[in-house]
């Protein structure tokens, strides 16, 4: 056989194949010469301190169909006026056509009315319904892997910094001296019943029950963890308020000197990190708590 032979075989073939749009059956220079299809994955992408980072998977969404071709004989404009009635109707209608079939709903219609009704060119536009149930549960089960993350983090921070900053709470305290402006004992914030001590065993019971978070978790479930990271949001609000108040209180009286006393200088430097330790965290929470009501809805 020859080349041209073996094309028209296959554009033969081709054209056999069932290009349908609800009940509407087209044929012959009806169905488009192409047809283009495909999609994109919607990604959201969190990057994290030391160059990691969470891509959420968001769900699968197609692009829009779109394709022309040209009604012809005594039929045309009847089928034609059929499509545009459909357009209007606003319904889903199953599409077949081109290796694919999808669910759709006609979003634009065209058509040009020549040689009095028998030869009819149009073009159509289609968007694709998605599958809500897949990607509702997709996005469902990727924020609970990054409520997750984002917990652990909260509660590592809040770790480093007792382990960094209680030993210079306790040097701060062995020297016998206090450091200007003092308000609140360095050590008490660091100590047993400190706000930095609460906050960190107030975490570290919020990481463990986000351990046991899935997709298939209750909105009950998730109103109640959502709670929990509220109050623990405002506990570090006031941890903030706290560190910030402190090292206000030691500019003011260190006369812009805070190098002349040893014991002011050490408590200014944890204190900002309390600080900065307590900003990070807030957007930990913070985006915790927003995902969750991204997840109930």
């Amino acid at each position: 056989m020859s080349f041209l032979g073996i094309v028209s075989s296959i554009e033969s073939a081709l054209g056999a194949q069932a290009f349908t749009l609800g009940t509407v059956a087209f044929s012959d220079t009806e169905v488009p010469s192409e047809l283009e299809w495909g999609g994109y994955q919607a990604t959201e992408t969190f990057r994290q301190a030391g160059g990691g980072k969470t891509v959420v998977l968001n769900g699968y969404y197609d692009h829009p169909l779109a394709w022309e071709g040209i009604f012809r004989g005594t039929t045309a404009l009847q089928r034609a006026q059929t499509l545009d009635s459909m357009t209007r109707n606003g319904d889903i209608y199953e599409f077949t056509g081109g290796g694919i079939s999808r669910n759709v709903v006609i979003t634009a219609f065209q058509a040009m009315y020549t040689k009095k009704g028998t030869i009819i060119p149009y073009r159509i536009f289609c968007e694709v319904i998605p599958d809500d149930i897949t990607t509702s549960s997709s996005t469902r089960s990727a924020l609970m892997t990054l409520l997750g993350e984002d917990t652990t983090n909260a509660l590592s921070t809040v770790t480093n910094l007792l382990s960094q900053v209680s030993s210079t709470a306790s040097l701060v305290s062995a020297s016998g001296s206090a450091y200007l402006g003092q308000i609140t004992p360095l050590a008490n914030l660091f100590g047993s019943g400190g706000s930095v001590s609460l906050l960190s065993a107030q975490l570290s019971g919020i990481s463990t029950q986000a351990g046991a978070l899935s997709s298939l978790t209750t909105n009950t479930e998730l109103l109640s963890f959502q709670s929990l990271i509220n109050s623990a949001s405002s506990n570090n609000s006031e941890l903030s308020t706290e560190s910030n108040t402190e090292l206000n209180s030691i500019a003011a009286n260190s006369q812009g000197n805070l190098i002349s006393n040893a014991a002011s200088l050490i408590s200014a430097s944890s204190y900002s990190a309390v600080s900065s330790s307590s900003l990070l965290n807030s957007s930990y929470l913070n985006r915790i708590s927003t995902n969750i009501s991204t997840a109930i809805q």
